[in-house]
């Protein structure tokens, strides 16, 4: 039987020491400015919806702003549902009226996703690891090897029956007229974004 693995948890007293106690921007480009002189490993993101609430992004879980407390519109069981596959499966359009709301294009990237693309620029960024869907790290043109979206994306779209892959602009085109994307090759399935969804 496998062991789990532990992880010893360091106090926020030891997590600020890392930057000398100093967690301002300049301790931050410091620290990131002596990795680079010695030649040291580089900057890996571990990134959240906290830096795309300020391009206007509900997170999921905020009792009165979040996602989740603002579908009654819908008429969901469950608010999760609208991420559950069985239900996709038996009423899409839920799905992808909230999609039409979400979709890339309608938010600007922020400042934090601006200096994702610095450092990588710089040659410091190791590996963007987002929880985040809305694809604003591509926005700012983050090299796809250097990213990796835990739960998915808008950025590309398959056939959930015969993972046929559609284009960006054809799944855009449709839901944003409004119409449920359906597969152009198996003729029955929903064509859906990349997002990992519950079931």
């Amino acid at each position: 039987m496998g062991g789990a693995v532990s992880v010893e948890k360091l106090s926020e007293e030891e997590e600020r020491n890392v930057l000398d106690f100093n967690v301002s921007v300049k301790s931050i480009a410091d620290k990131i400015k002596q990795c680079e002189i010695n030649n040291e490993a580089g900057v890996i993101i571990m990134a959240g919806a906290g830096i795309s609430v300020s391009a206007g992004i509900p997170d999921f879980r905020s009792p009165d702003t979040g996602l989740y407390a603002n579908l009654e519109k819908y008429d969901l069981p469950t608010p999760q549902s609208i991420f559950n596959i069985e239900y996709f499966r038996e009423k899409p359009q839920a799905f992808y009226t909230l999609a039409k709301e979400m979709w890339p294009g309608n938010f600007n990237p922020t400042i934090t996703h601006f200096f994702m693309k610095l450092l990588e620029n710089k040659g410091v960024l190791k590996r963007c690891f987002t929880q985040n869907i809305d694809t604003l790290e591509r926005e700012v043109g983050l090299d796809l090897e250097n990213l990796v979206e835990a739960h998915g994306s808008f950025g590309e779209a398959h056939c959930i029956e015969c993972n046929e892959e559609h284009s960006h602009d054809w799944i855009k085109k449709e839901i944003i007229n409004d119409q449920i994307p359906t597969c152009t090759k198996c003729k029955v399935g929903y064509v859906k974004p990349d997002i990992v969804f519950f079931g």
